[in-house]
């Protein structure tokens, strides 16, 4: 009695291979002496912008919202009041012009917020960026630029030395002198190493050697470096670390779903032969049907199987009794995948990433289930609990750096932030302000530019009066001016008053 034979063979389309980096630390064999050890792999904190989904977008909301609106000089009194004396407002309006140009000019080649920009790009991903400050032939701070996070390691504190600092007290210039410890920075790249000393550093040092030395040629003196870093430790840490390990699981999730739709499908049907087996004519077709992945080559044509029977058992005279062959093709469609696997891992790893960031879905471009109340209102709370601090702290550090040694008394760096006001909104509240005559024409004209989207000029002084005063009372409207008006001239003092109460209600409806 012959037994029976099961042979399965399953054919499949090719898999790729999986890709492998490998993030190789130039510093390697450096650290401990001098050159201390960062924490993570900056380089591959630097790339997981790249192979994350969710993490570039947050650092750009960061960027724009933080430097994006630019930088602009501001004053730190009210020179237009009454109580500053004509040569300090003369004074602040020349620092004024001064720090404007300093900013203009704070790089050469690309705007301060850029440069800033990609200061905060570096700081977001690895917990660390770099600035470096170029000082003219006096000794004063004149312009940044740009280092790479991912070049940079920081070096152990050095000695302490003298510094001297400006300091008000009860409002008078004090020098003092206090001790403080430096840090030296080192930057390699392409197996060549440059050094740099901390902003505020007195001493001379070489940039070749990283040694303080007076007699260094005017070449070799090592310029400046501030860093920015998220933490108190040596190194600073990204603010996502917590869920790197997420960002790495979504990731993996991208790329099972990438081979799932490279590869075409899993199986989507087993072909059954009971009592036979293919011939090699029917297994090279059906192996290039299954080869062509897009399934266009094969469009409209139908597939042959040649199937040989097997013989089951042998007559007295010596022929074998074949038994027809059966072929059965039946679907699995049923466990085929229908759609990406763990897309709701992947939307929990974003919610993580976001909250990280202390950003609304609105900040990254998921704004799908936001109405206007709820938009404004996550603005609102994300400008007051992250960006507004955030550009605060900047603003503080940029004047520390710049305005002191420049002595700068009357002006400061002030970075914008985004516009909340709305007029139209505003000119809705302004109704019970102009029934109490608390409102004057030119009160309201700049909110009147932003209303009709051009320049409009301010009335002159002696027109300038609340609006329900001038109308309740036009025939003493010279008394209340302080000079004599003919008829005429309050006639049409007040049709331009009722013009403008014109122009209040349309803003408000």
């Amino acid at each position: 009695m012959s037994e029976s034979t099961v042979r399965a063979r399953v054919v499949k389309a090719t898999v790729s291979p999986e890709t492998k980096q490998i993030h190789k630390d130039d510093f390697e064999g450096l650290y401990g002496a001098d050159i201390l050890t960062p924490p993570y792999n900056l380089t591959e904190l630097k790339l997981m912008g790249e192979y994350s989904s969710i993490l570039q977008q947050c650092i750009d909301a960061y960027k724009t919202n933080i430097v994006g609106f630019g930088i602009e000089s501001e004053y730190k009194l009210d020179i237009n009041s009454d109580e500053v004396e004509k040569r300090v407002r003369e004074k602040a309006e020349t620092e004024n012009t001064r720090l404007g140009e300093f900013i203009r000019y704070l790089n050469l080649d690309e705007s301060p917020e850029l440069i800033l920009g990609y200061v905060l790009d570096d700081r977001e991903k690895t917990g660390n960026g770099y600035i470096e400050i170029i000082r003219n032939g006096v000794g004063l701070p004149v312009g940044i630029e740009y280092v790479d996070a991912q070049y940079m390691r920081v070096c152990k504190k050095t000695e302490a030395v003298q510094v001297a600092y400006n300091i008000l007290e009860y409002g008078v210039e004090k020098k003092v002198t206090r001790s403080k410890r430096f840090r030296r920075y080192v930057q390699m790249i392409d197996q060549e190493k440059v050094y740099f000393k901390e902003y505020g550093d007195p001493r001379i040092m070489n940039a070749k050697t990283g040694k303080f030395e007076d007699d260094t040629p005017e070449n070799l003196i090592a310029t400046e470096i501030y860093h920015f870093k998220i933490g108190s430790d040596t190194y600073g840490k990204p603010r996502w670390l917590g869920n790197l390990i997420s960002l790495y699981g979504a990731r993996k999730a991208e790329e099972l779903n990438l081979m799932y739709f490279t590869n075409g499908r899993h199986i989507p049907a087993a072909i059954t032969v009971s009592n036979g087996q293919l011939d090699d004519a029917s297994y090279e077709a059906l192996q290039g049907y299954m080869d062509d992945l897009s399934g266009t080559n094969n469009a409209h044509k139908f597939l042959l199987l040649e199937v040989q029977g097997m013989a089951t058992e042998t007559a007295l005279n010596g022929e074998e009794k074949v038994t027809p062959a059966k072929v059965e093709i039946k679907s699995l469609a049923e466990v085929l995948q229908q759609d990406a696997l763990f897309l709701e891992y992947d939307e929990n790893t974003r919610q993580k990433i976001r909250s990280s960031f202390r950003l609304p879905p609105l900040y990254t471009g998921e704004s799908q289930d936001f109405s206007r109340a709820t938009a404004d209102t996550a603005r609102k709370v994300t400008e007051e609990q992250v960006f507004q601090p955030e550009r605060k702290t900047l603003a503080r550090i940029l004047n520390t750096l710049f305005l002191e040694p420049l002595e700068f008394s009357y002006v400061k760096l002030s970075i914008k932030g985004a516009d909340f006001h709305d007029p139209v909104e505003i000119a809705k509240v302004l109704g019970p302000f102009i029934q109490a005559n608390a409102v004057a024409p030119n009160d309201l004209r700049p909110l009147l530019s932003q209303v009709l989207g051009k320049k409009v000029d301010l009335f002159p002084d002696e027109y300038n009066l609340p609006i329900q005063a001038a109308q309740s009372q036009p025939s003493s409207f010279g008394e209340l001016i302080g000079i004599t008006k003919s008829e005429e001239q309050q006639e049409n003092l007040i049709d331009l008053m009722k013009d403008m109460r014109d122009v209040l209600e349309s803003m408000q409806s």
